[in-house]
């Protein structure tokens, strides 16, 4: 099972898009916008839902979600503010406006990338679960499984050959006999 396949992939996007657009909304009022109408709010989801799926081909980071969740950010408050225009309740985006939706962007950028990533380590311990499962009741099915190599994470530093000839460990230590 990968991350980009279809009901993941669905899975993902309408949980960004909720995330988004629900952080968005409700920042927004707390920092005195005005709220949308349910058409509105759900047209905004459908929105977010549709890059979402589009960008959500592979697992992604903080780093690459970041700005991502800073442009779902502006949009949904630009969506948000022209509704606001339309029903003639305009408000200035101020300081505080873009602070805090600048904030949410970062708060959803780092919830979204730990949550892919623990989807993606939960997901493949289902596969090598699953397939151990198979291998043990003796079902003579294939299964591909692709275990991932874990490198270290600190490398051993190799001792040089002046320091290797001038250490010597014969006998035991000196502080033993004394």
């Amino acid at each position: 099972m990968q991350l980009r396949q279809m009901p993941f992939r669905l899975l993902r996007a309408a949980v960004f898009a909720v995330v988004a657009v629900t952080a968005s909304l409700l920042l927004h009022l707390w920092s005195g916008g005005h709220a949308p109408g349910p058409p509105q709010f759900a047209a905004a989801v459908g929105l977010v839902f549709a890059a979402a799926y589009a960008a959500g081909g592979r697992q992604r980071g903080f780093l690459t979600l970041a700005p991502l969740c800073l442009a779902a950010q502006w949009g949904l408050h630009e969506f948000f503010e022209a509704g606001a225009q339309a029903a003639t309740h305009a408000h200035g985006a101020g300081w505080s406006m873009w602070l805090v939706h600048i904030a949410a962007a970062f708060a959803q950028a780092s919830w979204l990338a730990r949550g892919d990533a623990a989807l993606a380590a939960l997901l493949e311990l289902l596969t090598l679960f699953f397939a151990r499962v198979v291998r043990v009741l003796g079902v003579n099915a294939r299964i591909a499984v692709r275990p991932r190599r874990l490198l270290p994470r600190t490398r051993v530093p190799r001792p040089l050959a002046a320091v290797r000839t001038a250490i010597s460990r014969r006998g035991p230590p000196r502080l033993a006999f004394s």
